[in-house]
């Protein structure tokens, strides 16, 4: 495939938006929302994008859970969020009938094929869903692109570039292309917000299970390998952009520094990420550690949802079946046995491997995932017997009033 570079060029209108995005933090769908929102607001609107905090998954490669976020997704959230409405969609367009479209629609919303894409590093290289705006279709096509990012054939960054008529036929043959309205930004509730955040997280917190579960069985899997590094990627952007938000929010300094300290440990993450991903397509074995920071990091996120909201009349922060069925789950973990070995109904001093050491280990994990703190007086000799009177006391536990680290 000869790809033709497109010519880089400034823009009055869109390059001072560009310039003022948080683009480092939004994803290739997101960006060009943000750009649409700060257009029609003011500089800084698109942070509203980060309010909410979710954990999505979807069948990925070999039938393993990926994180997603579509673009129907997306559309949805700058929709609830910003007030930007699609006004009118044109599926499977050419790149001549985007031309045609702009005529009468300015500017044109487009997502399409980034392998064709002449001004990203991807053309060429990698076939992924990107956003666009086309802003100009007169002698010159102009397209203004938002999106930052580092890859191993260069860098994308925000900018502005025009490009022939012919020339952006060929980057663009197929697309779905939007008109979208700016219909008012809603004022956000920050406490409402928070609370629809932990409720989501806590119901999510079997799909976070199921998720590090096959994660763990197929790291060592290239393709597999490949599609972590990106999960990693998208939730360390969501969670820097939601830490950005809370930093402009009245009298929200200390949730935003919690906020921003998880998001740096989310970056981080990413690097070690990739740098295991690479590993692996030389043979390697995934490197243990890494998934191990990769359960921490999302357990935890069930346990600060937890933390931050009271059980409803004072009743009990988790069902029975759910507590007996973390603390086998944390028993198997901690001990290594599989689920040919029955953990219940049986004295956990019979478990091979069980010691005191192993139970506090469970004890601290089962608190970290089901976002509870137990009672000292609580763990005496007859409530440690076995996984029945120890979910006897997880029924009555209290929820956690600090944040209790998960691993």
């Amino acid at each position: 495939m000869v790809v033709v570079p497109a010519v880089p060029t400034r823009s009055r209108e869109w390059t001072p938006v560009l310039t003022g995005l948080r683009a480092d933090l939004l994803d290739c769908v997101q960006v060009n929302l943000a750009a649409l929102a700060d257009r029609a607001y003011r500089p800084g609107a698109h942070l509203a994008l980060g309010a909410t905090l979710r954990f999505h998954t979807a069948e990925g490669p070999a039938g393993a859970p990926a994180v997603t976020a579509s673009v129907d997704q997306r559309l949805a959230e700058a929709a609830d969020l910003l007030g930007l409405r699609v006004t009118r969609r044109w599926d499977d367009v050419s790149g001549a009938r985007l031309r045609e479209l702009l005529a009468e629609h300015s500017p044109l919303y487009v997502v399409a094929d980034t392998f064709t894409m002449s001004w990203l590093p991807y053309a060429g290289n990698q076939h992924m869903e990107h956003s666009f705006l086309l802003v100009d279709a007169g002698e010159h096509c102009v397209v203004a692109d938002g999106y930052h990012n580092s890859t191993q054939w260069g860098d994308a960054r925000p900018g502005v570039w025009r490009m022939s008529a012919a020339d952006f036929d060929a980057a663009v043959p197929h697309a779905t292309a939007m008109t979208i309205a700016a219909e008012g930004a809603p004022v956000l509730d920050r406490a409402a917000v928070l609370r629809d955040n932990a409720a989501a997280l806590r119901a999510g917190a079997d799909r976070i299970e199921g998720y590090l579960t096959a994660v763990r069985q197929r790291a060592g899997e290239p393709e597999a390998a490949a599609q972590l590094v990106l999960d990693v990627w998208l939730l360390g952007r969501s969670r820097a952009l939601h830490a950005a938000w809370l930093a402009g929010e009245a009298d929200a300094a200390d949730a935003a520094r919690e906020a921003a300290d998880r998001a740096d440990a989310w970056l981080a993450l990413a690097g070690q990420s990739y740098v295991a991903m690479r590993r692996v397509r030389r043979g390697g074995v995934f490197p243990a550690p890494v998934l191990d920071q990769l359960t921490g990091l999302l357990r935890g996120e069930v346990t600060l949802a937890g933390a931050g909201s009271e059980p409803p009349h004072g009743g009990p922060v988790a069902d029975p079946d759910r507590i007996r069925a973390v603390l086998a789950d944390e028993v198997r973990a901690v001990l290594g046995v599989g689920p040919e070995v029955p953990v219940d109904q049986r004295p956990l001093r019979t478990l091979p491997g069980f010691n005191s050491f192993r139970l506090v280990e469970v004890i601290e994990r089962a608190e970290a995932r089901l976002g509870v703190e137990l009672e000292p007086d609580d763990l005496t000799g007859p409530a440690l017997h076995d996984l029945d009177s120890l979910g006897a006391v997880f029924d009555r536990a209290r929820p956690a009033t600090q944040g209790v680290s998960g691993r």
